[in-house]
């Protein structure tokens, strides 16, 4: 791929990413799940699709564009800084997962994905608010992500089926 497709793409996904984390944020979850701070992750198929076809750096950029909007739409500067430190933990954690194909798959990926954006945002929270007492919260959080870690990577694998190696 040429590296003025692979900016474009960027672009898309990160707008995707994006229009995505907008919609989720439209979803009335805490209807059925109560707990603040849960979601589905539906802008994490954008990253965890971005990392297995165009790599860690390209994952990265477009995490931190769709990071950066939201910031500018909202103005929320927890709401950022709690973006960045679980989306970053998390695709570190992807990455060095993905470079081992033969022991983790990409549900395995995005499990670790779930896991290590939790325990980032539970580090920032734990840093904003000056106390460890928060940290009793992982469990839940970690809870749900085993619920929506396999819908995201069985979403992402169909993007990868549809986006996958072409001719051109």
């Amino acid at each position: 791929m040429t590296k003025s497709k692979k900016i474009a793409l960027c672009g898309i996904l990160a707008a995707l990413a994006l229009g995505l984390s907008l919609l989720e944020s439209l979803l009335p979850l805490q209807l059925l799940v109560p707990l603040p701070g849960v979601r589905l992750g539906l802008g994490n198929v954008v990253i965890l699709t971005a990392l297995y076809l165009l790599g860690a750096s390209a994952a990265r950029a477009v995490l931190l564009c769709r990071i950066a909007v939201l910031y500018l739409a909202a103005g929320n500067f927890t709401a950022l800084f709690m973006s960045l430190c679980g989306g970053l933990l998390s695709l570190l954690a992807m990455a060095a997962a993905h470079r081992a194909p033969r022991l983790f798959s990409i549900y395995g990926v995005s499990f670790l994905g779930a896991a290590f954006h939790n325990i980032g945002q539970i580090l920032a929270a734990r840093l904003l608010l000056g106390s460890w007492n928060i940290i009793y919260y992982l469990p839940l959080l970690l809870c749900a992500g085993l619920v929506t870690a396999p819908v995201v990577a069985a979403l992402a694998g169909q993007c990868l089926k549809r986006l996958g190696p072409r001719k051109t």
